[in-house]
């Protein structure tokens, strides 16, 4: 016949109706699994000699903490497990038995004891561990919020009723896998837990499991002392002893402790995702160069190709014997000017290449541009002239130093100088000045020449870009220079735009970072 049920058939309802009136919290199953692994441990280092009485979810991931603890006691300390009455007799049979026998025939024979629950029904979704030592006496109590969703095990299943696997589900075998399934209503399994070490929660919580020890001992002679000695297996404790305010300071502690190594590990946690997301970026950079590198060698074999076979074709031409003159000096200067220009392309590659193998050994030195700036100028006037430009130039000697290499500010002006006389016809004029900006020092290369078209703005920096309007009088170049200079002042923290309007000129404004010692 079944056993009488306690009362009340929910520790959660017994909870709320405490005199203590207890708080809880809501966790998921693997935090319950860390609480019962914590207080295992303590229980350990403290070599706490205590009686436990649990309920657990099935499964031995659930019961190796607290079964670890268990082997530390001595022949008077039991680990007494509340179980279904159809499955004692199989859990009691793989059991451990201890090392040695019993000075007394009526003690049990185990370090673990299995205590048979009335029925299916009592205390279903609830679990508990309950502490009882001499000197120190605690509980922990969890009562399942969810379970499965019916479509995942049927309408009329639950969670305990199907063996080692279900229990609190997958966590049982993997307290670090949550219930996720995206194919079904599955939901995480949440618990209501309660931890403390209050007289009167302890006291109440003996008196709701008494009843039942009693009622399964009718049926399982092996728990007879523990109902004839229930005094002894359940000693009173003193909450004003010495002794038991020692264990809880000891508790507390442990907790704090605890608390510090989860900070800790969430500190390095931390790093290793701002590492691992920090690696992500440099990959993608990484990738991406590879990719702008990839696109730019596929771009010099095109620019390469095109001269080579301008030269080729005009010199099969000349082989023709019924050549004239003019049409032979034709194509000796389609020749020469290929050349030219393959010869620019070669310096302007190569210019690039050596910026980029010296970037991490130049220095980022102090330059004054009133003493690097008006040479290149004076360098391109006699050019100017020639070409019936006028050119000019005020850099004021106020202005403060800027954090660029001078032979770097030096290739930077030399490239905006010869685009914007290459580009201004005779009887322009192109300026250059320099003035503060901010926290920067502002150059200005500025021109009336012929200017760029809207859409063509956004090109002038790229690769081996050139302007389609070029001078009939112009040599036509590699089209790296304004990728130079860009690439330049990215080296040195500085800044390039540009604006234009056809027929009315070109104004380039670089920004140059303040050195600062």
């Amino acid at each position: 016949m079944p056993l009488p049920s306690p009362s009340p058939a929910s520790l959660q309802q017994w909870l709320q109706a405490s005199a203590a009136q207890p708080d809880c919290i809501q966790i998921k199953a693997k935090g319950l699994k860390t609480i019962l692994r914590s207080m295992a441990e303590f229980l350990e280092t403290y070599q706490v000699q205590a009686n436990l009485f649990v309920k657990l979810p099935r499964g031995a991931v659930w019961q190796e903490d607290l079964r670890r603890y268990s082997q530390t006691l001595d022949s008077h300390h039991h680990l007494f497990q509340f179980v279904r009455a159809t499955e004692i007799d199989a859990i009691a049979a793989d059991l451990p038995e201890p090392p040695g026998p019993r000075p007394d025939a009526k003690t049990p024979q185990a370090t673990e004891i299995p205590i048979a629950l009335p029925d299916d029904q009592c205390w279903r979704g609830d679990y508990f561990v309950l502490v009882q030592a001499p000197t120190f006496a605690a509980l922990v109590v969890a009562h399942r919020l969810q379970r499965l969703a019916p479509s995942a095990l049927g309408e009329d299943h639950d969670l305990e009723a199907h063996g080692e696997e279900d229990g609190l589900g997958p966590v049982e075998r993997h307290p670090q896998v949550l219930l996720h399934d995206p194919g079904t209503a599955q939901r995480s399994i949440y618990l209501s837990v309660c931890a403390s070490v209050h007289p009167v929660l302890i006291q109440e919580l003996q008196a709701l499991i008494q009843p039942v020890v009693e009622a399964s001992a009718s049926t399982h002679p092996t728990l007879t002392d523990l109902v004839w000695h229930w005094d002894q297996y359940c000693p009173p404790v003193d909450p004003a002893s010495p002794d038991f305010l020692t264990l809880v300071d000891r508790w507390l502690l442990w907790q704090l402790r605890l608390q510090e190594h989860l900070r800790q590990a969430m500190v390095v946690y931390r790093q290793q995702a701002l590492d691992m997301s920090s690696l992500s970026s440099q990959n993608e950079v990484l990738i991406n160069t590879l990719r702008l590198k990839d696109e730019f060698l596929n771009t010099v074999g095109q620019e390469l190709r095109t001269p080579l076979t301008t030269i080729k074709t005009a010199l099969t031409l000349l082989d023709s014997s019924q050549l004239k003159p003019p049409q032979r000096q034709r194509y000796m200067e389609m020749i020469s000017h290929e050349c030219d220009r393959q010869s620019a392309l070669i310096s302007g590659v190569l210019n690039l290449l050596q910026i980029e193998t010296s970037a991490s050994q130049i220095q980022l030195v102090p330059v004054r541009l009133d003493e690097t700036v008006p040479p290149v100028v004076s360098t391109y006037q006699p050019l100017a002239e020639e070409k019936g430009v006028m050119l000019a130039y005020t850099i004021p000697n106020s202005l403060p130093k800027v954090a660029c290499p001078e032979v770097w500010l030096r290739q930077i002006v030399i490239h905006l100088l010869s685009n914007s006389i290459k580009y201004t016809p005779s009887g322009s004029a192109v300026w250059v000045t320099a003035r503060l900006a901010e926290e920067t020092v502002e150059l200005e290369i500025r021109d009336t020449g012929i200017g760029i078209a809207a859409n063509d703005l956004p090109r002038v920096f790229d690769y081996f870009y050139r302007g389609r309007n070029l001078p009939n009088d112009a040599t036509e170049g590699a089209g790296l220079g304004l990728s130079i200079v860009q690439q330049l002042l990215m080296l040195c923290g500085g800044t390039i735009v540009v604006s234009s309007q056809p027929d009315r000129g070109t104004t380039f404004r670089v920004r140059l970072p303040i050195y600062e010692s």
